[in-house]
């Protein structure tokens, strides 16, 4: 009988402050994402076949921001590159490195790739992979937990921060 009465107490004794009331732990909210895309035009065909152009555009469709942009577009054997558009550059192997500061959601960046056209024929491809590091949160309450939080909020709890890719 005793166990049921202090069934019945206790409840009534939270609402007073007399016990104190269960404690919900703090969880951080996740960062917003960054989600880029690289997305390629069909490729224009220089007359007698001399070289061939493809336009690229990096689209950030996420709510988050990246920093730290990295796309590396890489073409097909046989290509020889012979330009390319700011910031980009040629790197070794039929490679082209684009490093952008940051790209904010919603925000592109555009550029384009020009190669020869093999003479022995065959196909002609370029893809890319593209590199970043989520933007810190500037919104009050997104984010990593503060220290005090930090011990409440459990694994997993904290902000997500690395390397994402994505190509198109």
């Amino acid at each position: 009988m005793r166990g049921h009465i202090a069934l019945i107490a206790v409840p009534a004794l939270a609402a007073t402050g007399a016990v104190p009331a269960a404690r919900t732990p703090a969880y951080a909210a996740p960062r917003p994402a960054a989600d880029l895309r690289m997305e390629y035009g069909h490729p224009e065909i220089a007359k007698a076949d001399s070289g061939v152009t493809w336009h690229w555009v990096l689209t950030n469709k996420g709510v988050g921001g990246a920093d730290t942009v990295v796309a590396t577009h890489r073409v097909s054997a046989g290509q020889k590159i012979v330009g390319v558009s700011q910031p980009c550059a040629a790197g070794q192997a039929g490679d082209i490195v684009c490093r952008f500061d940051s790209i904010k959601p919603g925000e592109s960046r555009s550029g384009w790739i020009r190669t020869t056209v093999p003479a022995t024929g065959g196909t002609l491809r370029v893809n890319a992979q593209v590199t970043w590091r989520e933007t810190p949160s500037v919104r009050p309450g997104i984010g990593d937990p503060s220290p005090v939080d930090a011990g409440v909020a459990g694994p997993g709890a904290q902000g997500v921060t690395g390397v994402g890719a994505a190509a198109r």
